[in-house]
Formats: structure tokens, C-alpha cells, sequence
């Protein structure tokens, strides 16, 4: 292995090579972004991130939902207005009201005067607020007289209530039945229409209930309590239009309440007009201190006016009232996350994939402030777990998706040096298949193909130390097609996959076309030290001796700490005949505690080491 080179990127034994050390734990920073992977011989490969940071969080129009509570007390506020419009403008045409005992001889009677009858005592029983024997006279008159209009009017109404009773006592299901049998006997019935809208509602079902919704105002538009819940749901459709337009009603007719703030401020929030936003979240607050939603949506408005530090508080506060408020949680980890507290971001991250462990959103966002607390392994795992959910839904999001993959790759990366010191392999294999699936749903993203490469030369330098020469071989051939692929595509980063293709042409014996690489990468990244050192070690290897030095004395003028760098020096100078240069960089050494350094270049002096 030590070949007829003992410049530094070889020389040590394996198990001190195959440490790899990052000298920076990077920031995932929006864009494409670079990132070396040193190891202690001065060697660097470059990683490519496809994007750092934590996503722009989403604003996502579903999360304004109302609580059982809010469509709860909405249905009251319905009722109370549906029956103080009824006592001013009748909603029906009423029998007149007949007493019980009324009825003695309704077996003699003709079955339409007999209807009427029922129908009066039906009316009889709706005054006394009597829903069950109400309902059985109304019924008994219309099986005497499938015809008898007003007794239809009436069932209809005793009907609509029994629902809402049952929506009052949290039975929206059993409800169902009620105000689907109250429009069929009044098809005009808007407290029914409004009933089933609620009913829908509770099930997820947005169309249904908006339709009813909609019916409901058709029927009688007096009834502005509608308004609210209907806005809302025009708001998680992404008709921003007519949620305004109810907004703008709802805010004329209805009295303030913290349900019609927070949903004013999720209007202003989606037009991004983030401080009215904000002013109205804080108003819900002081109108309802117990509004998980108030506090958790202006937290979002703190985000979007870009003050995560006071987004914090507000999204802790959401969670103490509402402890399994999924949302709240993930938005608390990513307020953390941006603040740079990782340990808090990894808490917050942790409690929503509790309450969630299948959700993508908070296994990557526990992911990435695992990989910024170093973490690796643990960061591996929750990105697994990430990609298998992700690519189980039918349509996932393909880039999203070679985004974590790549992430993996990078993490396994990062793990090497810990394996090592444990004594355990590095798993380039599977960082290998990981950045292959980034290159199948990447869409072409030259960043895949980069670091792909990047993965088959470290894979490569394995099996070299492991002295598997034919898999190096097989590698290093991959790594050089992924890395001219990338290199071909002349990125805004084209340095990286150049310096990663010079490297791999260093170790697959092409020098000249090393060089050029490496030259390339020099004169675009002129502070990169570890690619001056890499371009001094192409020049090395074909003995041309004088421009190999010229270019490790660059590297340490850059960096005069940098130990490899002055092992090379020293090296190159002994190779040339200049044995004071050669002292020089050993003196050096020493200096920096590099004594292994020091002893390899006193050993070469002394002709134990090969030329």
C-alpha cells in the first residue's frame, strides 16, 4: 500500500488513516452548500448538501381547525339564533294548536280531519318543549295523511332539534340520521341543513359540510352564526376569496370571539400580512386564555416575522393546554432548531413523533437537530424511518424524499470517525445505497451525483486498507463516472465534485488529469489548504518535485498549522536533494506535537523509507 509514495494521505497505519474527522459540524444552510470531510492525514473530500437549515416552515391552511368545543358552542349560538328569528318571522306554517284530550275520538273521525288533529297536539307538545311526544303526534298525522304539510313543517323541526341535541351531548354520527329525516319531510329546513354541516365537519368530511353550510345561509341568511365555521372551512379549501368575504360578515354581524380572531389572523397570516396576523392571535389570547389554537398561531406569526426566540413561549403554551397538539410540538422544535438549541429542538421533535411516529415532518426535524448534536446514529435512525414512511404514500414528494436519503448518506459519513474509535466498521455500504435512492428520486439534482461519488471513493479507500484491490478498483471507476457526471453539469459548486474527481484520479494512477482537477479547484476556492495539499500530492506523484513543493508551501503560508501539509513539504523536499527545506518542515512538526510526522520525514533522511 505504501506503494513507491509516503506523501501524507497513505502512510499511516489503518486504523489512524480510516479515521475520519469533519472539521466543522456544518449549518444546513438553504442551497447547495459545501462541506470537507478531513481525515487526520490532511486528505479532504467534499460533501455537498442539497440544502441546510430546517425547511421554511409550512403554513399549512389545515391546521385552523376548529375543536370540538368551538363547533359545540357554535351549534348553540346557532340555535339561540334560529329560535329568536323563528319568534319574529315564522320559519314555518303551524297547525293550530290542538290539547290532547282533543283527541278522545279520533278513531271515528275521517283520516284527514283525524290528521289535523295530531298535528295540533303535535304543536301542543313543541310549546312545551315535549321533542318525544311532539314527534309522535307529527308522525301519527302524517300516517293519517301523508299530505298534511304542516305536520311535515313540524317533524321536521322536532327532528332538526333531536340532532342538535345530540350534537350538544358529542353524538355527531347518531346525529346524522335526525337531520337527514328532517330534510326529507322540509327540504327547506336550515337549522337540519346547519346540523348536518357540523355532522360533517366533526368527520372530516370539508365538502359535505361546506355544502350544507352553504344550504343552511341559502335557506335563511339570517342565520350569521354560519358564517365562522363556513369561512373556515372556504380557508382550508384555499379559497383565501370567500373565507375573506365570510370573515368581513362574520366580523360585522357576530360579537368578538377568540374563535373569530384566530380565524382572522389565519387569513392575514395566508396573505402574509403577518403583523395584522399577529395582532389579531394576540387578541384570542386575551379573549380566551385557554385557546391552544390563539397561542400555537402566533407562534406561527413570530416565525413569519422572523423572531423565533418569541415564537418559543407560545408554542410551549399551546402544548400545556393542549398536550398532544402535534403541530404545536413540531413548531416548537423548529423555533428551537432555528435559536440553535438543539437539545430543546431534539425534546420538542421527540414528543411529536410520540404523539405521531409516523409522521415525516417531526422524524426528519428530529433528525436534523440529532445530526447538530452529533448524534449520528441516532440521526440515521429517525431519517430511516423518515424515508420509509415518506415513500409509503401514494404521491410522496420524490425530492423531499432523495433529501433525507441524501441526508443519511451524509450522516453515515459523520458516524465513521465514532465507529472507528469503537472499533466498528463504517457503513459506507449503506451511505452507498442511501445517496443511490437520493439519485433515483432526485430528479437529476447534480448534488446526488456528487455525492454519490463521494461515497464510492470513501468505499474505495476502505477496500484499499483492507487490501480488496479489485472492489477499490470497481469503486473508484463509479465514483470517477457519478463525479464527472456532476463535474460535466458545471454547478455554482462545480469545486467540490472537482476536488472529490481529483482525488479519485490521484488514486486510480491518472495524475495529469488529477491535476488539472485539482488546479481547477484551487483557482476557484484559493483558502482551501487541503486542496492546495491535494493538488501538491498529484504533483507528487509524477516526481515533478519542484511544483509539488511550491504548491505545499502555499498551503502552509495559508495555514502554518496545518500538520500534513509540512509532512508533504518535508517530504518533497527530501525527494528534490534539499535537505534545509526538509529540516525545516521537521522542526515544525515538532512544534506542533506531530512527533509520528516528525519520526516518518527523520526516518526518510536516514533512507529507511523507499524512493
Amino acid at each position: 500500500m505504501l506503494k513507491e509514495m509516503s506523501a501524507v494521505r497513505s502512510f499511516i497505519s489503518f486504523s489512524v488513516i480510516f479515521s475520519i474527522l469533519l472539521s466543522c459540524i456544518p449549518v444546513w444552510a438553504q442551497g447547495p452548500d459545501l462541506v470537507p470531510v478531513s481525515d487526520i492525514t490532511g486528505g479532504s473530500s467534499v460533501f455537498v448538501l442539497r440544502s441546510s437549515g430546517r425547511p421554511s416552515r409550512k403554513f399549512s391552511t389545515a391546521r385552523t381547525k376548529r375543536s370540538k368545543t368551538q363547533r359545540m358552542d357554535t351549534a348553540k349560538k346557532v340555535k339561540k339564533q334560529y329560535d329568536t328569528i323563528a319568534t319574529t318571522t315564522p320559519l314555518r306554517v303551524r297547525a293550530t294548536v290542538v290539547t290532547p284530550d282533543k283527541v278522545a275520538n279520533v278513531k271515528t273521525m275521517a283520516p284527514g280531519k283525524a290528521a289535523v288533529l295530531f298535528a295540533g297536539v303535535g304543536e301542543y307538545y313543541v310549546d312545551k318543549n315535549d321533542v318525544e311526544n311532539s314527534e309522535y303526534f307529527f308522525r301519527g298525522a302524517i300516517d293519517l295523511d301523508p299530505n298534511n304539510a304542516s305536520a311535515k313543517a313540524g317533524l321536521s323541526e322536532v327532528l332538526a332539534a333531536k340532532g342538535n341535541d345530540l350534537l350538544l351531548a358529542d353524538k355527531a354520527p347518531t346525529a346524522k340520521a335526525f337531520f337527514l329525516e328532517s330534510i326529507k319531510f322540509n327540504p327547506k329546513n336550515s337549522a337540519a341543513y346547519f346540523g348536518l354541516g357540523e355532522v360533517y365537519s366533526d368527520l372530516d368530511e370539508s365538502k359535505e359540510a361546506t355544502k350544507n353550510f352553504e344550504e343552511a345561509l341559502v335557506n335563511n341568511p339570517k342565520l350569521t352564526e354560519i358564517y365562522v365555521p363556513l369561512g373556515i372551512l372556504y380557508f382550508q379549501a384555499g379559497e383565501i376569496a370567500k373565507a375573506d368575504e365570510m370573515l368581513t360578515k362574520a366580523l360585522g354581524t357576530a360579537s368578538e370571539t377568540a374563535e373569530t380572531q384566530v380565524f382572522l389572523g389565519s387569513i392575514r397570516l395566508s396573505q402574509n400580512r403577518n403583523q395584522e396576523a399577529l395582532t389579531a392571535f394576540q387578541r384570542a389570547k386575551t379573549l380566551d386564555p385557554t385557546n391552544a389554537d390563539a397561542f400555537f398561531q402566533t407562534g406561527e406569526a413570530f416565525v413569519r416575522l422572523d423572531k423565533d426566540s418569541d415564537a418559543i413561549p407560545e408554542y410551549q403554551k399551546a402544548t400545556e393546554l393542549r398536550a398532544n397538539y402535534l403541530d404545536a410540538w413540531i413548531g416548537l422544535g423548529d423555533a428551537y432548531y432555528a435559536v440553535k438549541n438543539y437539545p430543546e429542538a431534539v425534546k420538542a421533535y421527540a414528543q411529536a413523533k410520540r404523539l405521531k411516529n409516523d409522521n415525516v415532518e417531526a422524524l426528519v426535524g428530529l433528525g436534523d437537530a440529532q445530526r447538530m448534536s452529533s448524534d449520528f446514529n441516532g440521526a440515521v435512525g429517525s431519517y430511516d424511518l423518515a424515508a420509509t414512511f415518506i415513500t409509503r404514500e401514494p404521491n410522496f414528494d420524490r425530492n423531499e424524499a432523495a433529501e433525507i436519503y441524501s441526508k443519511i448518506g451524509y450522516v453515515l459519513g459523520q458516524q465513521c470517525q465514532i465507529n472507528i474509535k469503537e472499533s466498528k466498521p463504517c457503513l459506507w455500504p449503506k451511505a452507498i445505497r442511501s445517496l443511490e435512492k437520493a439519485v433515483e428520486y432526485g430528479s437529476g439534482n447534480t448534488a446526488d451525483f456528487a455525492n454519490l461519488g463521494w461515497a464510492y471513493y470513501n468505499a474505495a479507500r476502505v477496500d484499499g486498507y483492507e487490501k480488496l484491490e479489485s472492489e477499490k478498483q470497481t469503486k473508484l471507476a463509479l465514483a470517477k463516472a457519478m463525479l464527472e457526471k456532476a463535474v460535466a453539469a458545471n454547478p455554482a459548486y462545480v469545486e467540490g465534485p472537482l476536488l472529490n474527481l481529483g482525488m479519485t484520479l490521484t488514486d486510480l494512477g491518472d495524475y495529469a488529469g488529477a491535476v488539472t482537477a485539482l488546479t481547477r479547484v484551487v483557482d476557484k476556492q484559493p483558502k482551501w489548504t487541503f486542496a492546495i495539499n491535494e493538488l501538491g500530492l498529484a504533483y507528487r506523484q509524477q516526481n515533478k518535485y519542484k511544483e509539488a513543493i511550491a504548491q505545499f508551501k502555499k498551503a502552509v503560508e495559508r495555514d502554518d498549522n496545518f500538520a500534513a501539509a509540512h509532512y508533504n513539504l518535508g517530504e518533497s523536499e527530501l525527494k528534490n536533494g534539499n535537505m534545509p527545506g526538509a529540516k525545516k518542515a521537521y522542526e515544525r512538526l515538532i512544534k506542533l506535537g506531530r512527533n509520528d510526522f516528525a519520526a516518518q520525514l527523520e526516518l526518510m533522511s536516514k533512507g529507511a523509507v523507499r524512493k
